[in-house]
């Protein structure tokens, strides 16, 4: 966790003002870890943590910057939290995780004001959306003003909820996306929600009550609930159920004396995996079982993106480099 920044006035005390300050911080750096890794409805539950246990799953931390200045002390950290300690400590509390990841989405604004089509640098959306870093692990790149794009949008603006609108963002190399239509009228915001994350292909609404949408702040403050929105939406998608682990047995064909060494490194690296041991071992093959926690599907991107092959070769489930 990063970006952990706080601020105020430093006690005559340098040393024990200091340590107040490194405590704040952790606890900071704790609400964001569960806010980024939990569903909503299950932060509430270890938010209350008390300090000690929060301390006890630190890792290691980093103090990036340190200023005191005209008794204004600002202190600026970088905070690891121990992977086995932390997977633990939801397992004690029953509680499902995400796994943590770097994420980009390409996101594309459309906004219809009184019946008036805004897009991009007329979309304030567009244009204010990634003012304020709200999620550290999500990058939301925004699409580049194409006329093709604007044309099939003015053509199917009264239909935009029901048609297919992946056009939009399928030149993007990103896999990631999420189509936004605000539609404003009255006070009223309807923002249709159309997702692809992971392969995985949703359309939701959500609908705020807005007084003034002309305030930079209201508008600020809907962006930062559509990304918690389109976050949590990630996190359903890649929740780690550590209370029903299942087991799968893999094949693995020996070309030569490293490959099994090779493979089973990387298998090390994958959180989804829990443990593993291997079952069987011939000059020419290997037979692992692995104990994972999540959905098949995320294990096998798991395996692509650390250098895996998954196959079903005649009934057999086959790993290979």
């Amino acid at each position: 966790v990063d970006n952990i920044i706080v601020s105020g006035e430093l006690d005559k005390d340098f040393k024990n003002s200091r340590e107040k300050y490194l405590n704040i911080a952790f606890r900071k750096a704790f609400k964001n870890l569960v806010m980024n890794l939990l569903r909503k409805e299950d932060q509430k539950k270890v938010l209350s943590t008390d300090l000690k246990m929060i301390k006890s799953l630190i890792e290691n931390y980093r103090i990036i910057q340190e200023k005191n200045l005209e008794k204004e002390y600002t202190l600026e950290l970088f905070v690891t939290f121990d992977k086995n300690k932390t997977k633990d400590f939801f397992y004690k509390r029953n509680i499902p995780y995400s796994e943590s990841s770097n994420l980009e989405i390409i996101l594309y604004p459309i906004m219809i004001s009184q019946s008036e089509l805004q897009l991009f640098s007329e979309n304030k959306f567009f244009e204010e959306w990634n003012d304020n870093k709200d999620f550290d692990h999500i990058n939301f790149i925004l699409p580049i003003e194409n006329i093709e794009d604007i044309n099939f949008i003015k053509k199917n603006v009264d239909i935009l909820e029901e048609i297919d609108l992946s056009k939009l963002i399928n030149n993007y190399e990103i896999k990631n996306s999420t189509i936004l239509i605000f539609r404003f009228d009255r006070n009223k915001l309807d923002v249709f929600l159309k997702t692809n994350l992971n392969g995985i292909k949703k359309i939701n609404k959500v609908e705020f009550t807005v007084e003034n949408l002309d305030n930079k702040e209201v508008r600020a403050d809907l962006v930062s609930s559509l990304k918690f929105y389109i976050n949590e939406l990630w996190k359903e998608e890649h929740l780690v159920d550590i209370s029903a682990p299942a087991s799968l047995t893999f094949t693995i064909k020996l070309n030569n004396p490293a490959t099994l060494e090779a493979i089973t490194s990387r298998i090390d690296n994958i959180n989804f995996i829990e443990n593993y041991t291997i079952e069987e071992f011939t000059r020419d093959f290997a037979k692992i079982k692995i104990r994972y926690l999540g959905k098949i599907k995320n294990i096998q991107e798991s395996f692509v993106k650390n250098g895996l092959k998954f196959q079903i070769i005649q009934d057999e489930w086959v790993l290979s480099l």
